[in-house]
């Protein structure tokens, strides 16, 4: 099982969408897909996917924090199946996830927590993907804990080279504190911006793109996203021959062949 990390702790630059539509193209492969919504505002689960929160006392929440105690896979929502076999399954926020940081921060090994329910999944899932909130807190942590690489969306703003700066950091320091393994650093996903580029967007843009990180594919606004999450279906296959699920492809593709 091969976990992958969402993450920018700038908020508003695609995450969710990336989660959604990566996980999509992944499961159109034929892989088990599991997206774990570790974001307490929850847009994975209930906008991009169109599924419910989850309900006290089985909630991812519940079980980072130690109060549910069952079976992780009972925590799973499935969402979907593809022609080629492939499984697209939710671990799905819940109100609470608002006030698990707390609780986090009082435990031992707290960074671990998600990488251990995640160990009990392993058999079930060959490719599990994480949307993170948009926070350098414990929750991120625990996403790079538990990852072997990371897909870092971004917009060609000024205060996305910043942020970025400050997210390499955080990772550094995390490989160091946990004495884990490097964690891959897959690439950059310029989107939600417009087009044509402004002329400081598109400086940005060439800001990014001298940084030692490829730029994976490009995810310019577009309605059609809109429509996706309205539909409650990975872009993928809401409009399959569309510029965005192209793109998604291609940072799937990407991800397999950094694996193997």
């Amino acid at each position: 099982m091969h976990v992958t990390a969402v993450l920018n702790q700038k908020g508003g630059v695609g995450k969710t969408g990336l989660t959604a539509g990566v996980g999509g193209a992944l499961a159109e492969t034929g892989a088990r897909v599991l997206l774990v919504d570790l974001d307490p505002q929850g847009h994975l689960t209930t906008e991009a996917l169109g599924l419910a929160e989850a309900d006290e006392p089985a909630t991812v929440a519940a079980a980072l924090a130690g109060h549910y105690t069952g079976p992780v896979a009972q925590l799973v929502a499935h969402h979907s199946k593809t022609d080629a076999g492939g499984v697209l399954d939710v671990l799905p926020t819940a109100l609470a996830m608002f006030l698990v940081g707390r609780e986090l921060d009082r435990l031992p090994a707290r960074e671990w927590r998600l990488a251990r329910l995640l160990e009990a999944l392993a058999d079930r899932y060959d490719r599990v993907v994480i949307d993170c909130p948009p926070a350098l807190d414990v929750l991120t942590d625990n996403a790079l804990a538990a990852c072997h690489g990371v897909l870092i969306p971004v917009q060609p703003e000024r205060s996305s080279v910043r942020a970025l700066r400050l997210l390499l950091g955080q990772i550094e320091g995390l490989e160091a504190a946990l004495r884990r393994e490097r964690i891959v650093l897959h690439g950059l996903v310029p989107g939600l911006y417009r087009r044509p580029l402004s002329r400081l967007a598109a400086h940005v843009m060439g800001e990014l793109d001298a940084l030692p990180l490829p730029m994976l594919a490009h995810l310019p606004l577009a309605v059609v996203v809109g429509e996706a999450w309205d539909a409650g279906v990975p872009l993928t296959s809401y409009a399959p021959h569309s510029e965005h699920a192209d793109a998604y492809r291609s940072v799937a593709a990407t991800l397999q062949e950094q694996q193997s």
